[in-house]
């Protein structure tokens, strides 16, 4: 227990060092340095990867993270594992690098005129496919052998401090931007290496094939358990990913670029929920298996709480600074203020049931949720194609508010008949409340006309009136143990 504790403490400081300074390139230095229609291609590269590596995994990291102690055996080097990562790692490379240069005339004659800067770097898509897929391979093989340090540092915290690098000498025109792009590719494909060589040194694995191991049983199980995991992985990433693909048909490079930035300040709400869903996942498994729907209850209901609690005062906190975020920024992208108020309520739904998710994964019904996915998928295709043609990038962001809304209330309905349990209660419209007080007394305040002082007067004011109002109705109990807690260390400090 203790090696889990450890490198999920290293695996955690890595990933949040690298969340900041991620905000920092993208959210402010690139917007004032580049164009909107570079960050753009920025943007679709990184959301092409990641859907196109998620299908050429072909499910296998599922199998992986779910089979993988069929297999343990060091003495045996784990059965031939690492063979069998490495060929369905080609063999997905092979059908993804297939499909790229069948549509790859499409993509040339649709995007020719209106995203030049997609065309002129299209082939450098090939080099990223191939190291992202082994890399997510990889990485989830290297987190069962209880290393799960190396590809997060490497991935979420080197990359982003080399792109900052990349970021600072084009800004300082030390680079032109054909440069920095070639550095920004080579910047996602190095983790690959040191993952790669820390598997091959290793003198419990190697990658002989041993087919004796692999019984009828077993290997009907990876299939199946693969194409859940594909159904899954896919679909969330195309669900986080497709509003830039399909900005791009319908508009252009450089509306990604807006889209993407306004976006990026509205996702804040959701890092709380990530740790907690990872941490609740491991206990709401342990409880099915004892049978304790109380306790699924218990974590589902202030978990759900907790993070509407969370969410709502980061809502609220963008929607006062709504003008000082937009000041920080080129005037072009005042036009994606919408993006950011309609998106940050899609989030806050999101997170308002984060755990909806992981209580059908781990129970009996888990194959169910690969149903719920497909839907939304098609769902969300269609809310796309609806609303951008007809209101842009507006329309991008209703069309993921109306995924949100549609794919919580569907997963908590059906938990809530099929599984008797709920998350909601009447403390969620309290608090929403409280977050709509709190942003109206902000609005009081006069403008000091000095950006860094309107942004700390008016932040301050809304958590002020936000937690003395949640704790004085006593809305959470965890809330009230986090802020004792709080409150303790400070005054330790001052003595």
């Amino acid at each position: 227990m203790g090696i889990i504790i450890k490198q999920s403490l290293k695996g955690s400081i890595w990933s949040y060092m690298g969340l900041v300074v991620g905000y920092i390139n993208v959210g402010i230095i690139m917007p004032n340095f580049f164009k909107a229609e570079q960050i753009g291609l920025i943007q679709l590269f990184a959301a092409i990867a990641l859907i196109f590596t998620n299908f050429s995994t072909l499910g296998f990291g599922n199998v992986i993270n779910r089979l993988f102690p069929e297999f343990r055996n060091e003495s045996k080097k784990h059965n031939g594992f690492l063979f069998l990562t490495v060929a369905t790692g080609l063999t997905g490379f092979l059908l993804s690098l297939s499909a790229f240069f069948i549509f790859k005339p499409q993509i040339i004659e649709a995007n020719i005129e209106k995203s030049p800067l997609l065309v002129e770097y299209i082939l450098l898509l090939v080099p990223l496919f191939f190291f992202k897929i082994f890399f997510n391979l990889t990485d989830i093989l290297n987190r069962v052998l209880y290393d799960a340090v190396t590809g997060t540092f490497w991935n979420d915290f080197v990359h982003k401090m080399l792109n900052l690098i990349l970021i600072i000498l084009f800004a300082s025109g030390v680079l032109d931007f054909r440069q920095f792009f070639y550095g920004y590719i080579i910047s996602m494909c190095l983790p690959t290496f040191p993952l790669l060589y820390v598997i091959l040194k290793r003198k419990d694995i190697n990658l002989k094939p041993n087919f004796s191991f692999l019984k009828k049983p077993l290997a009907r199980e990876m299939i199946i358990v693969a194409a859940f995991g594909l159904v899954n992985g896919l679909s969330g990433t195309l669900t986080n990913n497709i509003d830039k693909l399909l900005i791009n048909k319908f508009l252009s490079l450089e509306q990604v670029g807006i889209f993407s930035i306004c976006a990026l300040f509205a996702t804040v709400i959701m890092i709380p929920s990530r740790a907690m869903v990872k941490i609740s996942t491991g206990i709401i498994a342990q409880a099915w298996k004892d049978n304790d729907k109380t306790k699924i209850q218990e974590i589902y209901s202030k978990a759900s709480l907790t993070q509407t609690i969370i969410g709502s005062l980061i809502f609220a906190g963008i929607m006062v600074n709504l003008n000082n975020i937009f000041a920080i920024l080129p005037e072009v992208y005042s036009q994606g203020k919408w993006v950011l108020i309609i998106y940050s309520i899609g989030i806050l739904i999101r997170v308002s049931s984060s755990t909806s998710g992981s209580i059908i994964l781990t129970s009996k019904y888990y194959k169910i949720l690969s149903l719920f996915i497909v839907i939304q998928i098609f769902i969300t295709l269609g809310l796309h194609y609806t609303f951008i043609p007809k209101m842009g990038i507006t329309g991008a962001a209703i069309a993921v508010l109306l995924t949100y809304l549609i794919r919580t209330f569907s997963v908590v309905g059906y938990i809530k008949i099929k599984m008797k349990m709920f998350c909601y209660s009447y403390k969620h419209i309290l608090v929403l409340i409280i977050a709509s007080v709190s942003i109206a007394a902000a609005y009081f305040i006069t403008e000091t006309g000095v950006l860094i002082a309107d942004i700390l007067i008016k932040s301050t004011t809304v958590s002020v009136v936000f937690i003395v109002l949640v704790l004085s109705l006593k809305i959470s109990n965890d809330i009230q143990q986090i802020f004792l807690k709080v409150v303790k260390i400070a005054s330790d400090l001052l003595k």
